[in-house]
Order: structure tokens, then C-alpha cells, then sequence
């Protein structure tokens, strides 16, 4: 029993060298509370970090306006980066997204006006009602590219979210149909722009109905997607 005593306490001492523990800093021979393993467990969970107020990922757009040394930050529009203000930011987000969706659907009200008086034009492309049906069709275009334009607006300048999942979802169908009505938007009115009344003409008319059509569908799809 002698001889047990003094191989346990060399086992102990042993196992405690081993595991890396500090002897010098325990009065006696105390059995730590805490293997290295746990301790090596423990380390290798991430600590605390400062919690992130701005997502990993932002578009060009939003680190420049939002970001944590954007313009808006820079001459004192927005307030410093802080979890108050980002709730403040958060909320406005919203805000501006459900009146980016209200536009969306004025913008396709304005659209679908549009398209109906320029298909009644070029039915009547020859035809002494032709010019009214041009005036009408030629208003509809300013107030839906102003209303496309403010509605879009809303979008790229919100703030951006808390957290943005690198996954496909409705808001990438969405934002992947955006860029297809964009295009539409550009290029519909610059085709639409040189047509004059003239038979020679006719044949790009057809091109600008073409891409009026598919400029609306388009925006309606995007409008479905994120709204049913």
C-alpha cells in the first residue's frame, strides 16, 4: 500500500504533464476540473465576435451608400453603424421595399395602358385615328418609364439586410427577371422613338410590339413571384 501511494502519485503527476496543466499553479495534487481535450473542444467553438451589422455580401450599390464608411454615412445621412440604427435601417428597408412593390404594380398598370394603345395604333397604323392613338400610347410611355424608374429606385437605394443567403429563391427569380424588363425598358422606347407614320417603318413597329410584350410580361412575372 506504501509502494501504491507514491506510483498513483507519479501516475497523477505524469497525467497531468501530459494533458499540459499547469502543476505550479495548484496547491497539492487537486484532480483538474478540466481535461486538455475539453479545453481544446472549447477553443475550437468561435468565441463571441462581434455580431455582424451588415451582410458578408452587398451589392456595389449598397457599400457605397450604406456600407460602414458609405457616403451616407460620410456626410451624416445615415448615423454611425450601431444595432439601433441598423434596426432603424432594417425597418426602413421594409418600408421601401413594400412601396417598391406598390410601384411595381402601378408600374404595370402604366404598362399594360401602354401596350394597349400602341397594339391599337399599329392595328391602325394607317389609318387617320393612328395619330391619336400614337399621342395616348406616347403619354403612357413617360409616366410608366417615370414610374419604373422611381420604383426601381426604391430597390437599389434600400438598405441592405441583415443577413443575405447565397441560394437560389424567389427574390433571385425575381431579381433575374428584373434585369430582363430592364433591358426592355432601355430598349423598347429607343425603337418605339424612330418609328415615324410610314409604311417603310412598319416592319420595325413589329420589333417594338415584340419587345413591349415581352418588356410586360416580364415585369408581371416578377411581380407573381415574390408576391403569391
Amino acid at each position: 500500500m506504501r509502494l501504491y501511494l507514491p506510483l498513483a502519485t507519479l501516475v497523477l503527476l505524469f497525467s497531468q504533464v501530459l494533458h499540459g496543466q499547469d502543476i505550479a499553479a495548484r496547491p497539492g495534487l487537486e484532480i483538474p476540473t478540466m481535461s486538455f481535450s475539453d479545453s481544446a473542444r472549447i477553443d475550437s467553438v468561435p468565441h463571441a465576435a462581434a455580431h455582424r451589422l451588415l451582410p458578408g455580401k452587398m451589392s456595389f450599390m449598397e457599400r457605397g451608400l450604406w456600407g460602414e464608411n458609405g457616403i451616407l454615412r460620410t456626410v451624416g445621412i445615415a448615423s454611425p453603424l450601431t444595432p439601433e440604427v441598423r434596426k432603424s435601417e432594417l425597418s426602413l428597408r421594409r418600408t421601401m421595399l413594400t412601396a417598391h412593390q406598390i410601384g411595381g404594380f402601378v408600374t404595370l398598370g402604366l404598362m399594360a395602358t401602354t401596350v394597349y394603345y400602341g397594339q391599337r395604333a399599329l392595328d391602325n397604323f394607317n389609318s387617320p385615328e393612328f395619330r391619336t392613338l400614337r399621342n395616348n400610347h406616347s403619354s403612357f410611355v413617360t409616366a410608366t418609364i417615370f414610374s419604373y424608374t422611381a420604383t426601381g429606385l426604391l430597390a437599389i437605394l434600400s438598405p441592405p439586410p441583415l443577413l443575405r443567403r447565397d441560394e437560389v429563391s424567389t427574390t433571385t427569380i425575381h431579381k433575374t427577371l428584373a434585369w430582363v424588363h430592364f433591358v426592355g425598358m432601355v430598349v423598347t422606347p429607343i425603337i418605339g422613338s424612330s418609328i415615324r407614320h410610314s409604311m417603310s417603318e412598319l416592319q420595325l413597329a413589329r420589333y417594338h410590339q415584340v419587345c413591349g410584350y415581352v418588356t410586360t410580361v416580364a415585369l408581371a412575372a416578377s411581380l407573381i413571384i415574390v408576391t403569391f
